[in-house]
């Protein structure tokens, strides 16, 4: 079972069951004003790093909101590291926190954060597609360059974007993410099974990826058709993430492809629907 500092179930359960505070919510949803230059990069390259997105004294209690919940969920497994399939080796992946957790709801409906999301896709409206925390164990191996949106099952895969806040320290030993810059430009895109067999994509260069440490409470949105991956964590501490996932508003439902059609954020939807799901409200 995973550990954290000063954190047990019944200590999680109770961080989980108080309203956010006040200055808390206040700046989840204080605008972040970005410069025509970010904007311009994450168009041109794919990604932006953001400082600071939230503040130190958020930050602190939105780590152990979403320990708490990780813990919560991960509570009835006991496996070691080995144990587990390389897949799982690569994070505890914990997704939808926001709909069992009201106080990580206050955060990933948090209009501070789907303002950026909205003004980097330059869209009038964006959705919440999902949310999820990426906890890398100490030890745990590297995660194998893919594109996020080949397991969306959405017509316009350009329109989304994924926010990846570091909780906690996220140097490159322990296991920062880094990007291929441009790649979201290409014509084709291959998909690449990360869960079961995972190959590195023929159109890359292994030397062109881009390195992106980050500082607790700093940032990086990265489209969802950009090539990722991040290394493995050569450290004895655990790798703290939260992502949430912004979809632009009028994005269609693609069942093309089976291997993601049942995606949980379209449930209930055919093929060619406008997605709007009980999952994927408007959030600015």
């Amino acid at each position: 079972m995973i550990q954290f500092t000063a954190l047990d179930i019944d200590r999680a359960l109770k961080i989980l069951y108080f309203p956010t505070p006040e200055p808390v919510l206040k700046h989840y949803n204080a605008p972040y004003l970005l410069t025509e230059e970010q904007v311009r990069f994450f168009q041109e390259e794919g990604y932006v790093y953001l400082p600071e997105v939230v503040n130190r004294e958020s930050l602190a209690y939105l780590q152990r909101v979403i320990q708490a919940a990780v813990l919560l969920r991960k509570k009835d497994d006991d496996r070691a590291l080995h144990e587990k399939s390389a897949y799982e080796q690569s994070f505890l992946q914990c997704g939808f926190l926001c709909w069992d957790f009201k106080p990580i709801k206050d955060f990933v409906f948090g209009k501070r954060f789907a303002g950026l999301a909205r003004d980097l896709l330059q869209a009038e409206h964006v959705r919440l597609w999902h949310d999820q925390a990426l906890f890398k164990e100490p030890g745990g191996r590297a995660t194998d360059v893919h594109i996020d949106s080949s397991y969306w099952p959405i017509d316009r895969p350009q329109l989304s974007v994924t926010l990846w806040l570091a909780l906690n320290p996220v140097p490159p030993e322990k296991g920062c993410l880094y990007f291929y810059p441009k790649s979201h430009l290409l014509e084709k895109h291959e998909y690449v099974d990360i869960f079961n067999k995972p190959h590195f994509p023929q159109a890359l260069s292994r030397e062109k990826q881009v390195y992106v440490p980050l500082n607790p409470g700093d940032a990086t949105f990265h489209s969802g058709l950009l090539y990722h991956g991040a290394g493995e964590n050569k450290t004895d501490r655990m790798r703290e993430g939260m992502t949430v996932i912004y979809i632009a508003d009028g994005l269609r439902f693609d069942a093309s492809d089976a291997r993601n059609r049942t995606h949980t954020s379209c449930q209930g939807l055919e093929d060619g629907d406008i997605i709007d799901t009980r999952y994927t409200p408007i959030l600015i």
